[in-house]
């Protein structure tokens, strides 16, 4: 069957050299169906293609006019070490597409099976992480953190072994770009200068447009490491605020456009624990949450050594400076905002740190503790103050806190809460119902989470006053500490 090309798609990835990239043969999916089309996404892309269509392209079986199944080559630093051998190893890069805006974006489609670059591997996708990631997107999307988003998911009746046998899956991810800090490591380990800037060329063009006018060639260079940087501070600060761990922040899993890349075992914080691990693989805690800030910015140093041949070293120490300057203003406009503070001061800093020193020495919930706060001196004030433990700690707490407020416009501080203190969240345990009942054929969970997620800052009274209103209180002890690895 021939796609109608009602969408105008294309493949200019394969304009730069072809050491870059390798052309695959995606491996369709037999029996495959489909879970969940993303329609407010793609309405957003400007993505007109029916149901069946979408089916075809999501499971490799038939593509629209336009895209060309690509493997990418790169490499990166894994926890911390080296490894050449990396590249699009169970994904393909089919395409781009603008929006109405002008905005490019990429189309990639994941768990298409065997590439150059799959190692061992087969390719291959299971449907929990695939569901995992489908989620997630929205997730953080709604929380205003930049991310990648999926438009399909599809499941098939062929069977994969992991660590059991696992049912096949494919879903279609959607990035503002697919180039990650290790492309730029790669191309610096070659030292092909002249790569290097038509890789810089490449994503000035799809992702900063707006550097292209400056005339100076180092200069324009220099302000696209800068603003990587700035983007990945910001996104970064974005996370920690909303309690999220992605737990595997490699460098070929750190997107050039700032946005949340490759999922593996992300978890939001449930009790707010400063070091916790959400990636049970992760044996010696370098990816935990409170390590977050520090990993991001010593992966900004290495893709700051990797455009050494591009730009001088001051210009990388100046990214790398404002790395940090705009991590510690974002965090702290981020976290103020939490606590109601309409205009953050620099000694807020340590209010929020000993706030979450507290939280995590009282074992409370991260995201309750918030949206109890609201309540502080209001008609329900007895309820939030009843949620914390009885202590001297907190009761200076308290009156520090009463004192921090004082004099700030109610209503502005109720507006903060509105727009900073998510209700609905993606806990883990709530990922897995979602996936045990897609497991058993059942897709009425993900295809409600798919429209409450939308909604975290005020989810609707159907859904409070629902049998689902015990979403919006902490988990209970056993819906806690849920393992997960880096096949998640």
């Amino acid at each position: 069957m021939t796609h109608t090309n009602r969408t105008p798609f294309f493949q200019n990835y394969t304009a730069l050299p072809n050491s870059f990239y390798s052309k695959v043969i995606p491996e369709a999916m037999q029996n495959s169906s489909l879970l969940h089309h993303n329609k407010t996404l793609c309405d957003e892309l400007g993505i007109e293609l029916s149901e069946h269509e979408i089916l075809e392209m999501t499971s490799g079986q038939n593509f629209p006019q336009g895209l060309e199944p690509i493997a990418q080559k790169y490499t990166g630093h894994q926890f911390g070490y080296y490894n050449p051998d990396l590249g699009d190893g169970r994904g393909v890069l089919l395409g781009q597409i603008l929006d109405k805006d002008g905005q490019q974006w990429d189309l990639h489609l994941k768990g298409s099976g065997r590439t150059p670059y799959s190692r061992r591997g087969d390719g291959r996708a299971v449907l929990r992480s695939a569901v995992r990631e489908y989620l997630i997107g929205e997730a953080l999307h709604a929380l205003g953190i930049p991310t990648t988003r999926c438009i399909s998911l599809c499941r098939s009746s062929e069977p994969v072994m992991r660590e059991q046998m696992e049912t096949r899956a494919t879903y279609i991810r959607v990035a503002k770009t697919h180039i990650r800090f290790g492309h730029f490591e790669w191309l610096a380990q070659q030292g092909d200068i002249e790569q290097q800037k038509q890789l810089a060329n490449y994503v000035i063009k799809t992702v900063y447009p707006h550097l292209l006018t400056i005339p100076d060639e180092s200069t324009r260079y220099a302000e696209l490491l800068k603003t990587i940087m700035t983007n990945t501070a910001s996104l970064i600060a974005g996370w920690q605020s909303v309690g999220f761990c992605h737990g595997v922040m490699n460098t070929d899993n750190m997107s050039v456009a700032g946005e949340t890349f490759d999922f593996g075992p992300y978890a939001f914080l449930d009790d707010c624990k400063i070091h916790y691990i959400c990636n049970h693989s992760d044996t010696e805690g370098r990816y935990a949450y409170s390590q977050q800030p520090n990993i991001g910015l010593w992966n900004c140093q290495v893709l700051g050594q990797a455009f050494a041949n591009l730009v001088d070293s001051c210009a990388i120490e100046s990214a790398i400076n404002k790395y940090i300057e705009t991590f510690n203003q974002q965090y702290l406009l981020r976290m103020g905002y939490k606590f109601g503070f309409t205009v953050p001061i620099e000694e807020d800093k340590h209010f929020i740190a000993d706030t979450l020193i507290l939280l995590d020495k009282s074992n409370l919930d991260f995201h309750h503790f918030f949206v109890l706060l609201k309540l502080f001196d209001s008609d329900n004030h007895s309820d939030f103050e009843s949620y914390l433990p009885q202590s001297k700690a907190w009761n200076i707490w308290l009156e520090n806190y009463r004192k921090r407020i004082a004099g700030q416009n109610h209503e502005s501080k109720s507006n903060l809460y509105k727009l900073a203190v998510p209700q609905v969240i993606l806990r883990n345990y709530i990922a897995q119902d979602i996936i045990d009942a897609v497991v058993q054929g059942d897709t009425n969970p993900l295809h409600n989470w798919m429209l409450w997620l939308l909604e975290p800052f005020g989810p609707d009274k159907t859904f409070k006053k629902s049998s689902h209103a015990h979403y919006l209180k902490p988990p209970t002890s056993c819906q806690k500490g849920l393992a997960l690895s880096c096949s998640s």
